[in-house]
């Protein structure tokens, strides 16, 4: 027997190798690659210094797509001499040092490079470009902030400078075992201006001839999802060492978190995004829909999952959620959503109890589940018998009357009026009644059913099914 699954699993993304169309990697394809065209188009035009924030919700797709782009940029067919290096800066946060982890990233990208031909002009550009990598290298733990906190001079200085391979914690060790006599000898570095500048002058005259060899293109995900300090630590970092010709920041971000971490750290009357536009030169919103290929790329998620995780598409619950994705999903629905979405329907599958036997039940029970995962004050209304026909029209942007039949906001409008309507009201000719028939109610084998009013019965609905196994919040 096939173990089935409950989760999609993370695709399996190559770095620098795969792009858009690595479909046999778990990649789908969610109209990213045009996307993917313009922030290229971006970044090969302009020469001056520039952070781009590719800005969407979380679970919107935004690693996928930039563990993507970092492929796809520099594929051989598009003949761009660029590097692209991608960090994961929630990975390095336990640190306190983004430019020692950022730049440790680079160089150790650059040395992975190899010549695109067997001509020595190319096997001596790449040779530069490795070489002054390393030259720049020597001079990042100098600025860095582990030499600040022992105020770090000129002896410290040159046995930093002589450490092959700069990290945090190897700083650190050095830091933490210079002797007493050692340490008296240290001058005040950052009051010692000639010292300081002389680093930095270094610094950026080795990385600005890197650039000019080849563009650089930083990528930093999970931006939004790293401690406030750090995450505004990795801000300063960018805009004071790597303000350079032809060196570019992509960050992976949801600006409104982001502007939540300046709050947490300047206080809740900042002017949080007055402050990141000192940092962000231009926003990328991260689109949901193609417009070009008219493709909804959440369902095109859901049904590229759902097959992934061995769903019965023909189930009717399957089919009314696939309406609702395409003609009227929430507003707060995402990709990762999508994904919670499918489990959940997965899990119902093993919770209920009951027997389906109209098509009112199946689509009345899509709605729940999009709901739960997407609306979770209105679903806790629903837990308690107290949601208004208004509030669960409106999850779905439903404020009139549908404007096509057979689509979702159709289909939600004819049920949602029929359960709402008085039981004593319901009939043959009530709107809606054909998805349910006469005696829906008693097709769960409970008389009961046919007396309650429409939160009852979603209250009944969601309880008995839906919440049996429940996913973390």
């Amino acid at each position: 027997m096939t173990a089935q699954r409950l989760t999609l699993p993370d695709p399996e993304i190559e770095l620098y190798e795969d792009g858009f169309d690595a479909k046999d990697r778990g990649i789908a394809d969610l109209g990213r690659k045009e996307d993917g065209k313009k922030l290229s188009d971006l970044v090969e035009k302009f020469a001056e210094p520039m952070v781009i924030a590719v800005d969407a919700p979380w679970g919107a797709g935004k690693s996928v797509f930039l563990k993507c782009w970092v492929g796809e940029h520099i594929k051989p067919k598009y003949k761009r001499k660029t590097t692209t290096v991608y960090f994961d800066a929630f990975q390095h946060d336990f640190l306190d040092d983004p430019l020692v982890s950022i730049f440790k990233e680079v160089t150790d990208r650059i040395e992975k490079l190899k010549p695109e031909t067997t001509e020595d002009a190319e096997q001596q550009r790449i040779a530069k470009l490795k070489d002054l990598s390393g030259k720049a290298k020597k001079y990042v733990p100098i600025l860095g902030r582990a030499a600040l906190r022992l105020a770090v001079g000129t002896v410290a200085t040159e046995a930093i400078m002589d450490i092959e391979n700069p990290d945090e914690s190897s700083l650190d060790e050095l830091l933490q075992n210079a002797n007493s006599e050692a340490a008296k000898a240290i001058g005040a570095f950052w009051n010692a201006e000639e010292t300081h500048s002389q680093a930095m002058n270094g610094f950026r005259e080795y990385l600005s001839d890197l650039a000019k060899a080849q563009k650089l293109v930083i990528v930093v995900d999970e931006l939004d999802r790293c401690r406030p300090d750090y995450a505004l630590n990795l801000l300063e970092v960018i805009k004071h060492f790597f303000n350079v010709e032809n060196v570019h920041f992509v960050l992976g971000v949801n600006l409104t978190e982001l502007e939540n971490s300046v709050r947490a750290r300047y206080g809740a009357g900042v002017n949080a995004g007055l402050y990141l536009q000192k940092f962000v030169t231009v926003k990328m919103p991260l689109s949901v829909r193609d417009q070009h290929l008219n493709k909804d790329a959440n369902a095109d998620h859901f049904h590229n999952i759902s097959q992934s995780m061995g769903i019965d598409t023909k189930q009717k619950t399957w089919q009314y959620l696939d309406l609702i994705i395409k003609d009227c999903p929430p507003r707060s629905m995402t990709l990762r959503s999508i994904e919670r979405l499918t489990t959940t329907l997965k899990l119902s599958f093993l919770g209920h109890s009951f027997s389906w036997k109209t098509s009112g039940h199946d689509l009345l029970r899509a709605a729940l589940l999009v709901i739960k995962v997407c609306e979770t004050d209105a679903y806790q209304n629903i837990l308690h018998g107290k949601i208004k026909l208004s509030e669960f029209r409106a999850v779905f942007g439903l404020f009139g009357p549908p404007m096509a039949q057979n689509t979702g906001e159709n289909h939600i409008t004819q049920a949602s009026e029929y359960i709402f309507t008085d039981p004593d009201d319901r009939d043959k000719t009530s709107l809606g009644g054909s998805l349910f028939k006469p005696d829906m109610f008693r097709s769960y084998g409970d008389d009961e059913m046919k007396y309650l009013n429409g939160p009852q019965i979603l209250q009944k609905l969601a309880t008995e099914e839906l919440e049996v196994f429940q996913l973390p919040t």
